[in-house]
């Protein structure tokens, strides 16, 4: 009886031992294994963070990726199981094939908090830890990196990525304020499959833009935050933006051969850019750290001569850093083109 009380004893103090708490971007305390090995990101902003601090750690997607996409991922990471997640549209994360996978831990979208009670309870209950973190705005992301970071033990990888963003953010913000009494250039963000979706000003899927040294030409007012709006052509053409950057490839293509956009002084003057998004976007949804990355083009598409950059380079320097992808001079020409 003694051993099995000494047995029993010492079970209890290991697993005490494996276990340590840390406070997430919730301000929850969670209890986490000691070593994660394995773990599951419930949607793709988180995906995204996962992605670029502890790829070998993923043990499936939200969602599968495009040839093109591929072309810019960890190979160890383009096949990984399809899992689902929870990122609007109906979307939800297979739940069953999650738990039978068995992840350390699970990351979640703090804006998702009051939505997954369900999913966290039975996570919960076969000893799966749910944390959550929050990355709204360029901030939020930076210091989401960070507490992944020290959930992961990646300490120093992360502060390896934060040291690269904040530099970034710093060029941009010089930049910009070296500007003086320029006019600032007026932006529209064309998303959905004819363009006439877009992002509020006072959103944070835009804050790109404004960082940047730009003016969002949709103004909305306060209440609109966290959803596209659709406008009319109209409004379009009394807005005449300066520069207009586009989401989806399909709609850029189309615009050699449509003659309603090519009425805009931005593509008159050849100011129309594609956000690339390869294989995240590199300007919004999902909000990630690409945008650290598409503060700097955007300024750059905005103001070239204020700010000093190789853009082949330093793309080739972000895509090597973040997604461990090396581009060649003639793929980073491409990735540019949005090609």
């Amino acid at each position: 009886m003694r051993v099995w009380l000494a047995i029993w004893f010492w079970l209890l103090v290991g697993s005490l031992w494996a276990n340590e708490t840390m406070v997430d971007m919730a301000g929850r305390e969670v209890e986490i294994p000691l070593e994660v090995s394995k773990a599951f990101a419930a949607s793709p902003p988180m995906m995204t963070l996962l992605y670029i601090l502890a790829p070998e750690k993923m043990m499936g997607v939200n969602y599968s990726f495009s040839e093109q996409e591929k072309r810019f991922m960890r190979r160890e990471v383009q096949n990984l199981p399809v899992l689902g997640g929870f990122f609007g549209g109906g979307n939800q994360a297979n739940l069953e094939k999650i738990i039978s996978l068995r992840p350390d831990v699970v990351f979640a979208w703090d804006l998702a908090l009051g939505n997954m009670k369900g999913f966290e309870e039975r996570l919960n209950a076969f000893g799966i830890p749910v944390i959550y973190l929050r990355q709204n705005t360029l901030k939020d992301s930076l210091e989401a990196v960070e507490v992944m970071g020290r959930f992961l033990h990646k300490e120093d990888r992360a502060h390896q990525l934060i040291a690269y963003g904040e530099e970034s953010l710093s060029r941009v913000e010089k930049s910009v304020e070296s500007l003086g009494d320029t006019p600032k250039k007026r932006v529209y963000f064309a998303q959905g499959e004819d363009g006439l979706y877009t992002e509020c000003d006072i959103d944070a899927q835009s804050e790109v833009i404004a960082l940047a040294g730009g003016v969002n030409v949709h103004h909305c007012p306060k209440g609109s935050r966290g959803k596209r709006e659709r406008i009319s052509m109209e409004k379009l053409y009394l807005y005449d933006p300066d520069v207009i950057f586009v989401r989806e490839r399909p709609f850029f293509e189309s615009l050699k051969s449509n003659r309603s956009w090519q009425k805009l002084r931005a593509y008159r003057e050849g100011k129309v850019y594609l956000d690339a998004a390869s294989p995240f976007s590199w300007l919004s949804r999902p909000p990630s750290f690409m945008r650290l990355w598409g503060v700097l083009w955007v300024h750059h598409r905005l103001y070239p001569d204020h700010l000093e950059m190789d853009e082949v380079s330093e793309v080739a320097r972000f895509y090597r850093l973040f997604l461990g992808i090396e581009l060649s001079e003639e793929d980073s020409r491409k990735l540019l083109k949005g090609e």
